[in-house]
């Protein structure tokens, strides 16, 4: 699968494609009535099969199956996870866009004949600044009285709040907690002190392949979504607490130099280069919005196009990109794109 994603994303999969994560966050988040019913520990990522082609290069969801304790191979629960890092505008309806997909895919892949479709429980992990702002299909739409309901397609899922809920309440696994406390503290003020203990739980008890591994992906999440001046003290944070500090610190600026993301500031880049560079990303994640926006509304009016190429922000691209899927219709996706670019 082709990963246009933002840096949220990029990390929340490198981490939940762990299967020894996903088993610890479904193992403390699930309703034990849910729980009882299955073997998480042979969870199984179902990656590509169940999107269609024309949007594999735009799914962000994970997509993995449960079996159910003498199910047989046949019975599985599926579990769509869903990363939010901002808002839940048409969230639900968003995610039964995907889970109308996913069955219909699989109707046409695997369905045998006279069998049912699978359960599929959406998981959503959300880090937006103000909280989670719970909402059901039912509340987007207007209806005179609750005889109505039966003809709504609602559903629940289930949510962890990774700003509002604490993750020491839960027995989460090292590298999950990582993530989970960075979400936690990411609007905080003294954020990179909290690092400290993040890096102290990536610390523990890796094999050295796994360790190097997550805390590359975890500096580059940590390059892309934090202010250059921070960020040196984020590495010098990381080389006193991490194993080896010094070398991975070294590795790491090799990579970032190689693959040209390399903060400026830190090697002493020209700030003509670095305002290059920062071009460079606008003009990538304009044209991602542009053309997610032609797969899935097939012509697009000149002035919006116009209006996307002015756009300079970098997240507001990114939220716009994300909207693409909440909107159903072109004219809702333009109302945000307005009271965006016109503020």
């Amino acid at each position: 699968m082709t990963a246009i994603q933002g840096p949220h994303d990029k990390i929340f999969k490198r981490v939940m494609t762990d299967r020894e994560n996903a088993v610890s966050l479904l193992r403390n988040i699930l309703p034990e009535s849910i729980r009882k019913h299955l073997v998480l520990e042979n969870i199984f990522y179902e990656k590509d099969s169940f999107i269609p082609p024309h949007l594999r290069d735009y799914y962000s969801d994970l997509l993995a199956s449960v079996p159910v304790k003498d199910g047989g191979i046949s019975a599985r629960i599926y579990f769509l996870f869903e990363h939010k890092s901002f808002g839940g505008h048409n969230t639900p309806i968003q995610m039964l866009r995907y889970m109308l997909e996913i069955w219909d895919q699989y109707d046409r892949v695997m369905r045998e004949p006279g069998d049912k479709l699978p359960m599929i429980i959406p998981v959503i992990i959300a880090h937006a600044r103000d909280g989670w702002h719970y909402k059901k299909v039912c509340d987007y739409i207007d209806y005179p009285s609750e005889d109505f309901n039966v003809y709504i397609p609602d559903f629940d899922f289930v949510l962890y709040d990774a700003v509002r809920e604490d993750p020491d309440d839960y027995e989460f696994v090292e590298t999950l907690k990582a993530l989970l406390v960075i979400w936690r503290h990411f609007y905080s003020p003294d954020f990179v002190d909290h690092l400290v203990r993040v890096f102290r739980l990536i610390n523990r008890d890796f094999p050295g392949v796994k360790f190097r591994d997550f805390v590359i992906s975890f500096m580059e999440y940590l390059s892309a979504v934090r202010g250059e001046e921070e960020y040196i003290d984020i590495q010098e944070t990381a080389r006193r607490e991490l194993s080896g500090g010094d070398e991975l610190m070294g590795t790491i600026a090799d990579m970032f130099r190689r693959e040209g993301h390399e903060k400026g500031v830190i090697l002493g880049r020209q700030e003509g280069r670095q305002e290059g560079r920062q071009e460079g990303q606008q003009e990538k994640s304009r044209e991602m919005l542009i053309k997610s926006l032609t797969l899935k509304y097939d012509v697009i009016k000149p002035h919006i196009i116009e209006k996307i190429k002015a756009i300079q922000s970098l997240e507001i691209l990114d939220k716009l990109f994300e909207l693409t899927y909440q909107c159903s219709t072109l004219d809702e996706f333009t109302r945000y794109l307005n009271e965006y670019t016109d503020n």
